[in-house]
């Protein structure tokens, strides 16, 4: 065992591996218990003379490690004290992902079964079910239709709206046509960007619904959303733009932030990047700052403010699924929007598990589920287009 460990820390301050060493370490990674690799990684934090690290800097290392095993994989730069998800994400799958070091992420109740010795199974499935894409449709004005991932690039009617490397870009200023509203919507296992006729950039996430202006008129500029979209807003002192949600609003002048409304969600929130924007509902309203974000209550029409995590908030725009300290069943319904599959939960299972970790949007759904059955606990099954979850 001695020699495990000394060739262990020889591998750790190496700057890079050989595929020999890669195969060593994933071997090492999959049969070592996670209390002794728990002892060695701490131990090489203290051998930089790093302080003993808390649950994020130890996934930091993890992901570190697994990345040395993808030589494959695009670069990533791993700064050792933020972002670890984005590291991990990037490199083809997680921190927990290495065997039982998901433990660093969660530690189960000693009534919940370590996942690990099953692997997720797939029924009655011919083919695993790919991610979502660049999918969606366009609503014009005259109530025709376009279903834009069967449609080639190129304008689109008779107004000055292209397609291009699914984005739709409306004509700006002098060029852009007065032509009532569109709508664009995406399906479940679908995404689109738009650029609208002022230059504001939005990106739709999953089961969400766009409704705006073909051009924006009178003194503001005001678009209607459900769902999940990211906006980087064209500054405009003169003409506020307005993002309207059920019961909720959302004012800016020019800024990027993040909205996250989607019905069977308990509460809608509004996350800042940059600028500033004011969220308002019947109950009141909060003027967010840079890092910080709101969380609005249907129920209750309720605002409440909190410091927020900008990376993780628009982490679905940049190709990664991200959950941070949520609720099993609230991953589970992000999965389900972006695989579109079905969720089935085994009676008595506590969906209320926090699990942590990350994943890139562009893994099938079954090493998504064998990712996420690593932090969770908990087994999954798939039939069709449902995913069964249980003990």
């Amino acid at each position: 065992m001695e020699d495990q460990t000394s060739y262990l820390r020889e591998l750790l301050a190496k700057p890079d591996w050989t595929d020999d060493e890669c195969r060593w370490m994933l071997h090492y990674l999959e049969h070592t218990p996670a209390t002794e690799m728990k002892t060695l990684l701490l131990d090489a934090f203290r051998e930089r003379n790093i302080p003993a690290p808390d649950r994020a800097l130890q996934s930091s290392l993890l992901a570190s490690i697994h990345a040395r095993m993808q030589p494959a994989a695009e670069a990533v730069v791993l700064p050792i004290r933020h972002n670890w998800w984005r590291v991990a994400a990037a490199v083809g799958g997680i921190a927990v992902l290495l065997g039982g070091g998901y433990l660093f992420l969660r530690q189960p109740q000693a009534s919940q079964p370590i996942a690990g010795n099953r692997d997720v199974k797939a029924v009655q499935t011919e083919e695993s079910i790919a991610p979502g894409g660049n999918k969606a449709r366009l609503v014009l004005g005259n109530g025709s239709t376009v279903v834009l991932d069967q449609t080639a690039d190129g304008r689109i009617g008779e107004g000055n709206l292209h397609k291009k490397d699914a984005e739709l870009v409306y004509a700006s200023g002098e060029d852009a046509v007065v032509n009532g509203h569109n709508t664009l919507i995406t399906p479940r296992g679908g995404q689109y960007r738009v650029r609208l006729s002022d230059g504001t950039k939005i990106w739709l996430n999953a089961a969400s619904k766009l409704e705006y202006p073909v051009a924006f008129e009178g003194n503001e500029r005001l678009v209607s959303l459900t769902g999940e979209a990211y906006f980087e807003v064209e500054a405009d002192v003169h003409r506020p733009f307005f993002v309207m949600v059920d019961g909720m609003k959302v004012q800016v002048l020019g800024t990027r932030f993040n909205v996250n409304a989607y019905p069977e969600e308990r509460q809608f929130t509004t996350t800042l990047l940059e600028g500033a924007v004011r969220v308002s509902s019947s109950k009141g309203q909060i003027t967010l700052k840079p890092g910080q974000e709101t969380a609005y209550s249907p129920k209750t029409n309720g605002l409440k403010q909190y410091e927020g995590d900008t990376e993780s908030a628009v982490a679905w725009k940049n190709g990664i699924i991200t959950f941070k300290n949520d609720e099993l069943s609230a991953v589970m319904r992000d999965l389900g929007r972006w695989y579109d599959v079905d969720v089935a939960y085994e009676p008595g299972l506590d969906q209320l598990i926090h699990v942590t970790g990350a994943m890139r949007k562009q893994e099938d759904l079954l090493q998504a589920l064998k990712i996420l059955e690593l932090t969770a606990g908990v087994h999954f099954t798939v039939e069709g287009r449902t995913v069964k979850v249980s003990r």
